[in-house]
């Protein structure tokens, strides 16, 4: 609506230059008043049929109008894009104000009902991981190297989350919880190596990426039997139907790909 009202004014300004009345100007095209009334007040557009006699009549070339469009256009896109950076501003302290408020809180109460920091490094790591999941990604420099960045920093975060548990509940579990971590995260890995520093077609990298949890759903479990040393009692058919799922979704991503790439050949 902003825009039509913008051109609405372009079009007043260019009659008003030349002294022409509304009625004169819709005498002029062959339309009734109320019609140039509409276009000044933004309202509607003039029709693409009159766009050349609505020139002629205002002395201004086409190209002048498709600028004066052009120009609204651009003007809309920066008020968007305006509109969106401060939408991100908002979330962006909404979520570093409620971490604030969440860290200090835990720190309060961790002293006064322990007379101790212990459960509060659990807290403070995982908030630090949730910080670089949504605000971190706003911080960092766009380029090639910024998922690898974050979720480098996730990966290190999570040990250190993993440690600090183990040192709060006690065991010698951390070992085992990191070799099933790495398992995880290599996975991960693989689908980020791939999908951000290889050429292949892109159909080809969503096929990558829903076979590689295709392959967590279907040996996390037995991993998780060996290395811990318990009984996998679970059947395990849920994780086998979800593998199914992304294997199919992966093979028609495939599929899709090579028929692209044979298209364009």
């Amino acid at each position: 609506m902003q825009d039509k009202k913008n051109f609405g004014k372009y079009i007043s300004e260019k009659r008003k230059e030349l002294g022409l009345t509304q009625e004169e100007l819709a005498n002029r095209l062959y339309v009734i008043p109320t019609t140039v009334s509409k276009w000044e007040r933004g309202i509607t557009y003039p029709d693409i049929t009159m766009i050349t006699d609505l020139c002629r009549e205002l002395n201004i070339s086409e190209h002048e109008f498709f600028i004066a469009c052009d120009d609204l256009a651009v003007s809309r896109e920066k008020m968007e894009a305006k509109r969106y950076r401060n939408i991100i501003k908002v979330i962006n302290y909404s979520f570093s104000v409620s971490y604030l408020i969440a860290i200090i809180t835990c720190f309060i109460c961790n002293l006064a009902i322990d007379r101790k920091l212990s459960w509060f490094f659990i807290v403070l790591i995982s908030i630090l991981i949730s910080f670089c999941m949504t605000n971190l990604p706003i911080y960092i420099k766009r380029d090639k190297f910024k998922i690898v960045k974050i979720i480098g920093l996730i990966h290190i975060l999570t040990y250190l989350l993993l440690f600090a548990i183990n040192l709060f509940v006690g065991g010698s579990w951390f070992i085992e919880s990191a070799i099933i971590t790495t398992f995880e995260f290599g996975l991960l890995w693989i689908g980020i190596i791939i999908c951000n520093f290889t050429k292949i077609n892109v159909s080809f990298k969503i096929s990558i990426s829903f076979i590689l949890p295709a392959i967590c759903a279907v040996l996390t479990n037995p991993i998780c039997s060996k290395v811990l040393n318990i009984p996998n009692e679970n059947d395990d058919i849920y994780n086998r139907i979800i593998a199914l799922i992304f294997l199919i979704i992966s093979i028609i991503m495939l599929f899709n790909g090579t028929i692209s790439k044979k298209h364009k050949k």
